[in-house]
């Protein structure tokens, strides 16, 4: 709301006619009819007594807020989202500092923000721009990480990680790692079992079942790792059993079903099957990888979530990415991977590679 319209809803509420707040405060009637319709603003002077005639504060008075609410950080996003996707990059960056300059205490906006950027750093192939936004993002985070919220601050610490590790900066992800606390119970498990005895069934159900989850997930990147640690040993079969045990893991425990590492770790097996020459099976793997992928993103952006019967009490919501840049992303993906090297030259190959292009046309 402007602050002439505030003014005047406020003075009304007050049942003040523009005479008497004048008479008030001082000021012809003439100076409050020119507040209220933006023609002038209040003298600085006049913000105080003026914000004590009408009820408010100050701050209330002026709409001043130092930081937003999640809903309004999204909403803000968004149309900064749309401007990455259109290729629009100068300006979506531009627009997304401007609103680090309106509220420049905010930090849940700035790991928001980074966010953005890193989410949309392959956006363009230009090498400068890239390094420019992940240098951006690694100071906006290196800031959010300080705020007394502990999930925003372990959060941004989570990403910050990832970043000094794209950036070859082992050291400081390292000593990020040295700042988490050495947790000695399992305090969620804890806090599930209290509510079971409590009687709180549901409470309880959804904690197991994000432990589950989460546990899951631990289990498959630790076996992800065993295998880039056999791919530098040189033991391809041992690297690729490993996959197929995290993916067994997944189908066992049902993760794939809602939120799992299928897609991804199909990707890696097609690679593992190039490896050993099992070049039918990679493509098939392949293709599984950019249509699960597709789908997902067909069944979210139609408003449903991804659900699981197993996994009940959760769900998975969508990013937010249109479709042309998700098949942008696995063309890229498909292109630069060392399957390419492989497959390249197989018809199959190259229509799933044409049905991505004509995906990111649209």
């Amino acid at each position: 709301m402007e602050i002439g319209k505030r003014i005047q809803c406020l003075r009304r509420e007050k049942k003040l006619t523009q005479e008497q707040l004048a008479s008030a405060l001082g000021v012809t009637s003439a100076a409050v009819s020119k507040w209220e319709t933006n023609a002038a603003m209040p003298d600085v002077t006049m913000l105080c007594p003026l914000a004590r005639m009408l009820g408010i504060t100050v701050d209330g008075l002026l709409d001043f807020r130092p930081a937003l609410e999640q809903e309004e950080i999204n909403a803000l996003l968004e149309d900064r989202r749309k401007l990455f996707e259109e290729g629009r990059l100068e300006e979506a960056a531009a627009s997304c500092e401007a609103l680090l300059r309106e509220y420049p205490s905010d930090l849940r906006l700035k790991c928001a923000v980074a966010g953005l950027y890193v989410m949309y750093l392959s956006a363009s192939t230009e090498e400068k721009w890239i390094k420019a936004q992940l240098e951006r993002a690694v100071a906006l985070l290196e800031q959010s990480r300080e705020s007394g919220d502990l999930e925003l601050s372990a959060s941004a610490r989570s990403m910050l990680v990832s970043l000094y590790v794209m950036q070859e900066e082992m050291d400081k992800a390292l000593a990020i790692l040295d700042e988490e606390p050495k947790v000695k119970i399992d305090t969620e498990m804890v806090r599930a079992n209290i509510l079971l005895r409590k009687g709180e069934l549901d409470e309880a159900e959804k904690l197991y079942q994000t432990g589950l989850w989460s546990s899951v997930r631990n289990i498959t990147m630790y076996l992800v790792g065993l295998h880039n640690v056999a791919l530098r040993q040189e033991d391809g079969a041992r690297a690729l059993e490993r996959l197929e045990q995290a993916m067994e893991v997944e189908r066992v425990l049902r993760v794939d079903e809602l939120d799992g590492g299928a897609g991804s770790l199909r990707l890696l097996r097609a690679e593992a099957l190039c490896r050993e020459g099992r070049l039918e099976e990679a493509m098939a793997d392949l293709s599984g990888y950019v249509e699960g992928s597709l789908a997902r993103w067909a069944k979210m952006s139609g408003g449903d979530e991804i659900r699981s019967a197993f996994y009940d009490k959760l769900n998975v919501r969508a990013s937010g990415i249109s479709a042309a840049y998700l098949a942008r992303n696995l063309r890229m993906v498909l292109e630069q991977g060392e399957a390419a090297g492989v497959l390249g030259g197989r018809e199959d190959f190259r229509a799933l590679l044409a049905r991505l292009a004509e995906l990111e046309a649209q």
